[in-house]
């Protein structure tokens, strides 16, 4: 029997484990995804939206439109644990902001604003949390014809 057997199998196992969770987090995050359309907004417009999160935290996730341009609100609040949070915001499917917020035993919630420029057609915002003991939140609102 060789000795290089043992070692590669072990390798494998561990590759194959690190894919499975990678595939059960990426589908956690896109099935449990909020998502929200709003009406024509050339004239201004408003869409609001709750976002999916883990126990532990709720969020909400808020687009307005006017003058050539949309308003991002995303307002966190978290009820147990405290600590940093990155929050990315993702406009048209391209890294638009990256914020870092941090919660406390004094203030146990926090607001990101961000303005993006307002497409012609629909404009699709996400929002993406990751905080403390892995706790995440997502928020997908579409503003659009």
């Amino acid at each position: 029997m060789s000795h290089c057997g043992t070692p590669r199998g072990d390798r494998t196992l561990r590759e194959m484990t690190r894919l499975l969770a990678l595939a059960l987090l990426l589908l956690a995050f896109s099935a449990g995804a909020a998502q929200a359309r709003g009406g024509d907004h050339a004239g201004g417009g408003d869409v609001r939206v709750a976002a999916a999160c883990g126990r532990g935290a709720t969020a909400s996730l808020r687009l307005h439109a006017d003058d050539g341009r949309i308003e991002v609100r995303f307002q966190l609040e978290q009820r147990r644990g405290r600590g940093a949070w990155r929050i990315a915001i993702v406009h048209e499917q391209r890294i638009s902001s990256r914020v870092t917020r941090r919660t406390t035993r004094s203030d146990d919630s926090f607001e990101v604003r961000r303005t993006v420029p307002d497409l012609p057609g629909s404009d699709t915002v996400a929002v993406h949390g990751w905080g403390p003991s892995g706790l995440g939140c997502r928020a997908t609102a579409t503003l659009g014809a």
